[in-house]
């Protein structure tokens, strides 16, 4: 059977302060996000503008920076850099990837993740920041 993996955004809501990459993110989404994957996930990571590929005790200062100010080579280098990062801890062929985040992180990662091999879903795909906090809470209840 194949590992399930999360790969889920970081937030703009942080610790002022250096932390692990699980610690240093407090938005109420990003929070959900985590209990859910330590419940669903045989393992997750995250992925940040500034800092790439994440693991989850990857110690970290606090930044400010928005993939939204990327040109658009460096958002492909950055999904690129990303998706190698996570061949080093996942093999393609034994796992799927579950992403959760939004748009303007996935539109550069899920073609990278298909070009690796890795097979993906987006169990959060078109839902309103508003509408993943209530799943997020029905799942994890």
């Amino acid at each position: 059977m194949k590992r399930k993996i999360g790969l889920l955004a970081t937030a703009r809501k942080k610790l002022n302060h250096p932390a692990a990459a699980i610690d240093l993110y407090i938005s109420p989404l990003f929070l959900k996000s985590v209990h859910f994957a330590k419940q669903n996930y045989d393992a997750f990571y995250f992925y940040s503008a500034k800092e790439g590929f994440l693991t989850q005790d990857q110690w970290i200062e606090p930044y400010n920076v928005s993939i939204k100010n990327f040109s658009s080579k460096e958002k492909h280098d950055w999904a690129r850099k990303v998706v190698e990062e996570l061949l080093n801890h996942e093999k393609p062929e034994e796992c799927t990837v579950y992403l959760h985040g939004g748009w303007v992180y996935r539109e550069h990662l899920q073609p990278e993740l298909a070009k690796a091999g890795f097979q993906f879903e987006v169990p959060l795909e078109g839902y309103s920041i508003g509408n993943q906090l209530k799943w997020y809470d029905e799942q994890n209840d």
